[in-house]
């Protein structure tokens, strides 16, 4: 294999230019293809411990960082198309959803470049070995910043490769998912390392430095699976069960918010199964994401608001369900920029997509506004400092421009026994590692997750997200009830495995006790003390380049 400096040096002909180019496109395409196959529901992610080295082996050969940059480019455009190309929901009929999924399977490569590319000042200034112990902090620093800001998109996370093995995964309890992406890469690059150096003669087979390499192969291989063995074989204490019915009514989401039906209408057919689970003994039963598709808190929906209110009081079992919520400002001076107008009106006001806990013989829900939006599909990204953007989203369906929430509230589950702590994220919340187990500091004991993937269709869309969550309850010991619109709704337990899945686009119910656990995992407790510790060394590797190239000069 070529180096930078050979592949500089040649002179190449007409037919070796076009071999060369070929060769460079399969790499890149060769990442891409890799990457797709990795993550759910294709059932292993092995493909993931190799995806990044023919990229890696690629970088070898390219001149100069717009090559690195273009190169790279393709490759994850090639693994954005292979494993979100649902994103657009192309069986549906919003022309925005369609429009905003195209922007982000073009935009979002983009944004997993940057590590590639400073790989590459690396190698230039540090030299190879530098450069490859640099690259696992370089590519978890860029994982873990990438997912901080409003426009975010943490879907393809190279931790998310990994939720169907819950016998290596144990140990993000303690580093969260992205020690588990910082230990995908390094067994991609220790496996670069010493396939490059065998190809170009420097280690032999025989020779120590291979030895070494190969004895941190299988430890990076066999050491998460012991501590996984350990783990799982002595599990956590729980402080009671909890009883949970899981309504999946697979309503349409086009569909439910037309005005075929009355809003008394919709809200009957939701109870219907609601009804048909009562007769179990339950804690809590769950309906899924702006289920109740209307502003059911407002006076003009009072009767509604008082018939189920008064269905809850006679069948006697909590309710948790998704539903809008709106909230009004009186003073359009302290309004949020991105509250919404009433015409010649001072009045203002955010729509939120929220989730309500109701207790029978309880006049005021609980109430948890969601607080980590979809970029574009859900919200405009600052829109609080961009209010003229406002109009700019309208949905075909249901709310345009949800409001941001920043909600810190861990529902308050009163059963028979006590008073437990319950939180349901909401959708695509369950993709923000430190947000969540936020919660689990703050009491909740339980996760619940309410969702509607009723807009992937039968794509992998949402199997991925299903399977995510696993990442969820293994980082902070909790289980999890997953209510889906649609499906796939089921009940994950602490350690990730998933019970009693429910089909997709069924209407059904399934009930199930979850444990409750109180006692806090480190990463719980801690956070992104691993991503950020990362940071701080890749920043080092950054600084250190610079510094070398000054004294160089």
């Amino acid at each position: 294999m070529n180096s930078i400096s050979e592949i500089q040096s040649r002179n190449l002909n007409p037919p070796e230019r076009s071999r060369e180019r070929r060769l460079r496109i399969a790499l890149a395409a060769g990442t891409g293809l890799l990457f797709a196959l990795s993550f759910p529901p294709i059932p292993t992610g092995l493909a993931a411990f190799v995806a990044l080295v023919p990229l890696l082996f690629l970088i070898e050969r390219l001149p100069s960082w717009g090559a690195v940059f273009r190169f790279s480019y393709l490759a994850f455009l090639v693994g954005n198309a292979g494993t979100i190309w649902w994103i657009s929901g192309w069986w549906g009929e919003d022309p925005w959803l369609k429009l905003a999924g195209v922007i982000v399977n073009f935009i979002h490569p983009l944004l997993l470049t940057p590590p590639l590319v400073i790989y590459f000042f690396l190698r230039k200034r540090l030299g190879f070995i530098s450069a490859a112990v640099s690259f696992p902090f370089l590519w978890t620093s860029w994982e873990w910043l990438l997912h901080l800001p409003e426009l975010s998109f943490p879907w393809l996370v190279l931790a998310n490769t990994q939720t169907y093995d819950t016998t290596n995964i144990q140990f993000i309890s303690w580093t969260g998912a992205f020690g588990l992406s910082f230990w995908i890469v390094l067994i991609n690059t220790v496996f670069f390392v010493s396939t490059r150096q065998l190809l170009h003669g420097i280690w032999s087979l025989r020779s120590r430095r291979m030895a070494a390499a190969a004895v941190a192969l299988v430890l990076l291989i066999l050491l998460p699976k012991i501590h996984s063995a350990i783990v799982l074989n002595d599990p956590v204490p729980a402080a009671g069960q909890l009883r949970v019915g899981i309504i999946q009514p697979n309503i349409d989401p086009y569909d439910k918010w037309d005005e075929g039906e009355t809003p008394m209408q919709k809200l009957q057919q939701l109870m219907h199964i609601y009804d048909s689970l009562a007769a179990e003994d339950m804690d809590v039963m769950l309906l899924p994401e702006t289920a109740i598709p209307f502003r059911i808190l407002q006076p003009t929906y009072a009767e509604e608001w008082r018939w189920l209110r008064t269905h809850v009081d006679s069948v006697g079992i909590p309710l948790l369900a998704g539903f809008p919520h709106t909230v009004w400002y009186d003073d359009p001076e302290t309004a949020p920029g991105s509250a919404r107008r009433i015409p010649d009106s001072p009045l203002r006001y955010h729509d939120f997509n929220s989730a309500l806990l109701m207790h029978p013989a309880e006049m005021i829900p609980q109430i948890y506004h969601k607080s980590r939006l979809t970029p574009l599909s859900e919200r405009i990204p600052y829109l609080d400092a961009l209010p003229f953007l406002q109009d700019a989203l309208t949905w075909g369906v249901g709310i345009s421009n949800w409001g941001l929430g920043n909600d810190t509230t861990v529902f308050r589950l009163r059963t028979e026994e006590n008073e437990e702590g319950f939180w349901a994220m909401i959708c695509y919340e369950t993709l923000y590692p430190s947000f969540v187990a936020g919660f689990a500091k703050r009491g909740a004991e339980a996760f619940g997750v309410i969702t509607n993937d009723g807009w992937f269709g039968h794509s992998s869309g949402p199997y991925q997200l299903m399977q995510y969550t696993v990442l969820r309850a293994v980082e902070n010991r909790r289980a999890v009830a997953r209510c889906a619109n649609n499906g796939i709704s089921c009940f994950i337990d602490p350690y990730g495995r998933v019970r009693q899945k429910t089909g997709l686009y069924t209407r059904t119910g399934i009930m199930g006790s979850i444990p409750l656990i109180r006692e806090q995992t480190f990463y719980t407790r801690h956070g992104d003390w691993f991503p950020g510790g990362a940071t701080v060394i890749a920043g080092f590797f950054v600084l250190f380049s610079i510094i070398v190239r000054y004294y160089r000069k």
